[in-house]
């Protein structure tokens, strides 16, 4: 047993996931090493072995040099922000957007389901769909439907119009939702992801609150529509950085075990130098390449590519012999997974609450019934600064610590890192969702003044960041060949239980209160984050099951 993860009799330490991690460091607390002298094993300057294990060819992703990646994150980070900011777009004012389209707040809060719905369906699509034709093309048709739907609903006239506006914006969000985290996985090696997937879970969550701290006030000043505007002119942006900025990160690349003895050497007979020239030969020639179950042909580029070639919007190839109905299918299967099965269960109930307390924080603090009556500008204040500085806070705490605590577990477990062990930001996220909902909950049913349900709700914020760090980057280390498939699952759970639940989460809030309907909560919140505990201790066998069972990943 390694820290508590039960070890697998099938598969021993061949399971995906399972890696050897910091061999050279874990000496020096007694721990058993896998031979830290290999020499065909490549390391950090600090000495961390490389997962995944690089190729020698300067194109491939994880190869590029800083600046390229640093460009690509920073983009995609950027774009996490304006769809983050796409959904609760006119959150802060629901009320004056109602009274502008002649509807109820119950109708016009429906509008945020239908465009999770799309995004959760449109899901299906983009997962396979980078598979096969590669990140690039998905993030740059998704950019240009997001530019649609802004200029598209600015200029809707009736709910009718503004809710087809927003459907098309939502198949534009599904790549972000889902290409992200693959694309970090494309780009940096297990020991980095951490802080990576901390950026852009801060983006993401910053532009769900940071929209409404603006546009309350444009709401309530200007026009709802100027909202959209002003997005669509970010969306803009985006598109032009995407295409300089976000090259293709797809890559085909053979399983290399590192915990598996040095390779062989050459065959008898045959001397260094002519092993030498033999593979200077080999490298131009094409070959197969076997990851998981895809195989495909790739040639290995051994002169880099210009920064023009980059440019490319399609690079006119494929990066599986799979067929697309084939992956298609393979989100719906992934469910059985209990990696995926669990990372569906925590991340969709936590963002999906947020998202209906969000719906309903305009009804809450905006109408004399519930005590408050605030205007749209303060009601965008009071949402958007706690949650804002709080997300902040817990995604530059949590995503250098997820790092340091899997290297840190990892060296006292002989060196050899199990994705479990990013589960431990479970343990903080209890505390603050825990904390966060029933204090929430019973402030806003006393109608303490306004600071005290705003604090809680940060302290929920804090605890939703920690929790989406330690879920994505759990997930792409447990199943790291299939992260777009496994988002894809997850996201469209998340989206398809959102959708429901701004259906009735108004009608719930007015039929039981503040106070029942957000304890209930609190307690289903319990629930999911007390599901971690056999998540860790059983995980590893999971992953070998999902491996050793044909169906699942055939």
């Amino acid at each position: 047993m390694g820290l508590g993860v039960l070890e697998d009799k099938y598969l021993g330490q061949d399971v995906p996931g399972t890696c050897l991690l910091d061999d050279l460091h874990a000496k020096k607390h007694g721990a058993p090493v896998v031979d830290p002298s290999r020499p065909d094993v490549k390391r950090s300057k600090d000495g961390i072995i490389l997962v995944p294990q690089p190729s020698d060819s300067p194109n491939d992703p994880l190869n590029w040099p800083t600046w390229r990646k640093m460009a690509l994150m920073l983009t995609i980070t950027y774009g996490a922000g304006i769809v983050g900011a796409f959904g609760p777009i006119i959150g802060a004012g629901l009320v004056q957007v109602a009274e502008n389209l002649n509807t109820d707040v119950s109708q016009l809060s429906e509008i945020t389901g239908d465009t999770v719905l799309a995004i959760g369906l449109v899901l299906f699509l983009t997962a396979p769909a980078s598979v096969v034709w590669g990140r690039r093309p998905i993030f740059l048709i998704g950019n240009v439907l997001l530019l649609v739907s802004c200029i598209w609903s600015a200029l809707a006239k009736s709910v009718g119009s503004l809710t087809a506006a927003r459907v098309v914006g939502g198949a534009g969000m599904a790549p972000i939702e889902c290409l992200v985290e693959a694309t970090i996985g494309d780009i940096f090696f297990v020991h980095e992801r951490g802080t990576w997937i901390a950026l852009w879970s801060f983006a993401l969550l910053a532009g769900i609150y940071g929209v409404s701290i603006v546009n309350g006030y444009l709401i309530q000043d200007v026009s709802w529509r100027a909202c959209f505007w002003i997005e669509g002119g970010l969306c803009g942006l985006l598109l032009i950085l995407t295409i300089l900025f976000v090259p293709e990160t797809a890559w085909v690349r053979p399983e290399v075990d590192t915990l598996a003895p040095p390779s062989n050497p050459s065959p008898a007979g045959t001397t260094d130098t002519e092993s030498s020239s033999q593979n200077e030969k080999a490298s131009d020639k094409q070959v197969d390449v076997e990851v998981g179950s895809r195989t495909i042909e790739i040639v290995e580029q051994e002169k880099p590519y210009s920064y023009w070639r980059y440019l490319k919007l399609f690079e006119g190839r494929r990066y599986t012999s799979e067929k697309f109905w084939r992956i298609a299918t393979r989100p719906f299967i992934l469910i059985c997974s209990p990696c995926v099965a669990w990372g569906a269960l925590v991340y969709g109930t936590t963002q999906g609450w947020v998202v209906g307390l969000s719906v309903s924080i305009s009804l809450l603090f905006s109408t004399p019934e519930y005590g408050y009556n605030f205007g749209a500008g303060a009601v965008g204040l009071m949402s958007g600064v706690g949650p804002f500085i709080a997300t902040l806070l817990a995604n530059a705490m949590a995503g250098p610590l997820s790092d340091y605590c899997v290297k840190w577990m990892a060296r006292r477990n002989g060196g050899i890192y199990e994705p479990e062990f990013r589960l431990v930001l479970i343990i903080p996220t209890f505390f603050f969702q825990v904390m966060g909902w029933f204090g929430w909950a019973v402030s806003a049913h006393l109608l303490d003044p306004w600071i005290a349900p705003i604090f809680f709700y940060s302290v929920i914020s804090f605890g939703l960041s920690l929790s989406s760090i330690a879920v994505v980057s759990y997930v792409v280390d447990a199943h790291p060949h299939y992260a777009p498939e496994s988002f894809a699952t997850i996201n469209a759970s998340k989206n398809i239980f959102v959708f429901g639940l701004t259906y009735y989460i108004i009608d719930w809030l007015n039929s039981q209160g503040v106070l029942k309907c957000f304890s209930t909560i609190g307690g289903l919140v319990v629930f999911v984050c007390v599901m971690t505990i056999p998540m860790y201790i059983y995980g590893k066998r999971a992953r070998s099951w999902v491996h050793r069972t044909p169906w699942m990943l055939s």
